[in-house]
């Protein structure tokens, strides 16, 4: 148990994949398809009235528990050399972790954007979007429990200690596939106010999923070879590419469930310059309005995935066992086996210990504010705030978010500096960096990590190709600029003229 959390531990420090937002590119004007994400209602407001996706890769990672020293990560990233800590009976262990009495939460993200487009067609606008996801977060992680993780039954200082835990801890973990259909109306246009609504819709297809949830818990360990749990309620499941029976992995069948999620925005921009009247008969002949600001608001990953395919459930209510070592130690074979003995040590009155054959797991569904302001020029100032709202003790725990990013942007090149704090941690300031050149973008949202000293609690990156903003290619798909005819000097009609 403790190789298998190690591993998937240094797993989500491997720099190659999502950093959770983006958030120096999603406020840009020229965004595009990646705006889509915070708020689908962005699209009424873009400068491109065209947007092709190729591909963009996107890693995130943060938690309060597990940590690397700076030196570590440096020497990891030059030779993939991991590094070694050691535990108080000097075990060898991938990482070190926090001691303190906070209870533990973390999160992981991994996504990659798959070939994708975007059309505005006046007041409206689509876009296709296809993607890979994955999403692991732990949350109420007692300090004694993690501190057991790490150092074992066999830690004498948390011996014979009642503990006692009512706050639900969970940890969840959920991969599919997506395809997003979106649509956004500019529904009203009056003097400098305009309003915008988007809505995306998603298929989803549930490729794995494996998940534990505990209600309350009531244990002691009285030394290290037994200890006692008093009263537990707790259900896990999973469906995942594995053969339960036999071990070793199992391809088929590679979609184990289906759901729907969807993404619901809304935004309103104080013009700077009215609106345009212009008609046009080309897209290219389209006009970006200005604005002075902007203020949106969406609800985000509503919805869920319902896994029946290779798929096992259990729950267990007011439940207690004794455990001795090593008669009572868990070694399995393979999933089944485990889940047997699990079954045999916390059988009770209203479980019979049968599984279910599916399980409904729900996505991280959150509540997001955004705001921009146009300073002067190319200069901009922008900001978001993600606060979780999980409709179900079943649900991805994602964590809270506050952001303010400056950023400088234009057709041909563009940069943002975004700070941000996760979960309120004041304490844990990050400063980012986003740098685009045309079509080409990357950034991290936490780059102070590699400028001080901190202990490394998480590391994220993301970087995408499109075809667009490329002069060479001839895909400048910027609104008022037509290839084959420019448009006339046309001042934009102005109400506070009058």
């Amino acid at each position: 148990m403790k190789k298998i959390f190690s591993i998937f531990i240094l797993l989500l420090f491997i720099p190659y994949s999502y950093a959770q937002e983006m958030l120096g590119l999603i406020n840009s004007n020229y965004s595009g398809i990646y705006g889509i994400a915070s708020n689908p209602a962005n699209m009424s407001g873009s400068k491109l009235y065209l947007d092709f996706n190729l591909l963009s890769v996107q890693t995130f990672f943060d938690n309060n528990y597990i940590y690397w020293d700076k030196d570590d990560l440096m020497t990891f990233l030059k030779t993939r050399e991991t590094p070694v800590y050691y535990t108080e009976e000097n075990e060898e262990r991938s990482y070190s972790i926090f001691r303190d009495n906070e209870s533990k939460n973390g999160f992981q993200d991994i996504k990659i954007i798959g070939p994708s487009a975007m059309v505005a067609y006046g007041e409206h606008a689509f876009a296709v979007t296809t993607g890979l996801r994955s999403m692991t977060s732990f949350k109420n992680l007692p300090a004694d429990m993690a501190v057991f993780l790490y150092e074992a039954i066999d830690y004498q200082y948390l011996h014979d200690i009642n503990f006692m835990h009512d706050k639900r801890i969970a940890t969840s973990s959920l991969a599919w596939a997506e395809v997003g259909f979106s649509y956004s109306y500019n529904f009203y246009r009056y003097k400098w106010d305009s309003w915008s609504a988007g809505i995306t819709i998603k298929p989803l297809i549930g490729l794995d999923a494996a998940y534990i949830s505990i209600d309350n818990v009531d244990y002691k360990v009285h030394y290290d070879d037994s200890a006692s749990v008093y009263n537990v309620a707790f259900e896990y499941g999973y469906s995942l590419p594995v053969d339960y029976e036999e071990g070793g992995y199992q391809s088929s069948p590679l979609f184990k469930g289906f759901g729907l999620s969807a993404d619901l925005g809304v935004t309103f921009s104080s013009m700077a310059n009215g609106h345009s009247n212009i008609l046009f008969t080309r897209l290219c002949e389209q006009q970006y309005e200005d604005y002075n600001y902007k203020i949106g608001f969406s609800i985000l990953d509503l919805g869920y995935i319902k896994f029946n395919k290779n798929t096992a459930f259990y729950s267990y209510q007011d439940a207690s066992t004794e455990w001795y070592r090593p008669y009572d130690t868990i070694k399995a074979n393979n999933l089944s086996e485990m889940s047997e003995k699990i079954a045999a040590f916390f059988i009770d009155e209203e479980n019979d210990g049968d599984p279910q054959d599916y399980m409904v797991l729900y996505l991280p569904t959150t509540a997001s504010l955004q705001a921009d302001v146009h300073l002067d020029r190319a200069w901009y100032l922008g900001a978001n705030f993600y606060q979780p709202i999980p409709i179900s003790k079943r649900s991805i725990f994602r964590p809270s978010l506050i952001s303010i990013a400056p950023r400088y942007e234009t057709a041909r090149l563009e940069a943002s500096m975004p700070v941000s704090m996760y979960n309120y941690d004041f304490s844990n300031i990050r400063l980012g960096f986003m740098f685009r050149y045309g079509n080409f973008f990357f950034g991290f949202d936490k780059l102070n990590i590699y400028l001080t000293n901190q202990k490394v609690t998480g590391i994220d990156f993301y970087a995408g190709l499109r075809l667009n903003l490329s002069n060479t290619l001839r895909m400048n798909y910027i609104k008022g600029k037509c290839d084959r005819k420019k448009l006339r000097n046309i001042e934009t009609f102005d109400f506070r003229n009058f």
